[in-house]
């Protein structure tokens, strides 16, 4: 669930970067793979490390299927942000969804690999409150390469029955997401960059339990 701070989050949103200004995003879009699932006493439940899903604020659902587990509690959902080396470096042509998605893989520069993260979108340049002036720029973050794969966990506390299923609810809070860029500052930022690994490292704060 996509959220900014309490509040429900959309597309649509006005957000506050961590310079005060204001931007609306146009998209929102990251990897999370290679899920285990720990119980209280730190012994894993359930490994779903082949599980890859594209995470996006367009979507009207953010509900993946992990796969099975037996019975047993699940306290917490460790994940991560991105794709591993030999994943990253796959032949994207030969991929199945969401691995294939256009838009989502450095096609111009194969080494860099999928992005791990991307946003796209507008800061509000003049402060004016609209996106439409000169001074207004678009804002373009492609986070990629092997070393901005980041993991983080979230606490799940659900205990599944034979015959059952869990849903494991978590949040992207956008508002952390952004809080260390500058978009006026560096409104694109590519790769490895220094805004990229910010962007990273937000990220794994930013998804949270629910």
């Amino acid at each position: 669930t996509f959220m900014s701070g309490t509040n429900a989050y959309t597309l649509d949103s006005i957000l506050i970067d961590g310079a005060g200004r204001k931007i609306r995003l146009s998209a929102l879009k990251f990897y999370a793979s290679d899920f285990h699932l720990v119980n209280d006493a730190a012994v894993t439940v359930g490994e779903f490390h082949e599980a890859v899903v594209l995470v996006d604020a367009s979507a009207t659902s953010n509900l993946f299927t992990l796969g099975t587990m037996s019975p047993g509690h699940v306290h917490e959902a460790h994940i991560a942000l991105g794709l591993d080396s030999t994943l990253n470096h796959a032949d994207p042509t030969l991929a199945d969804y969401p691995l294939n998605v256009p838009g989502m893989h450095w096609s111009w520069n194969p080494a860099a690999g999928y992005k791990f993260l991307m946003m796209v979108g507008k800061v509000d340049g003049n402060g004016d409150g609209d996106f439409d002036d000169t001074e207004d720029l678009d804002i373009a973050y492609d986070c990629a390469t092997d070393a901005l794969l980041r993991e983080t966990h979230v606490h799940i506390h659900a205990g599944l029955v034979a015959g059952g299923t869990v849903t494991m609810a978590a949040k992207v809070d956008v508002a952390k997401l952004i809080s260390g860029l500058d978009f006026l500052t560096t409104p694109v930022a590519m790769g490895g960059e220094p805004a990229n690994i910010t962007a990273m490292d937000s990220l794994a704060v930013a998804v949270d339990e629910l």
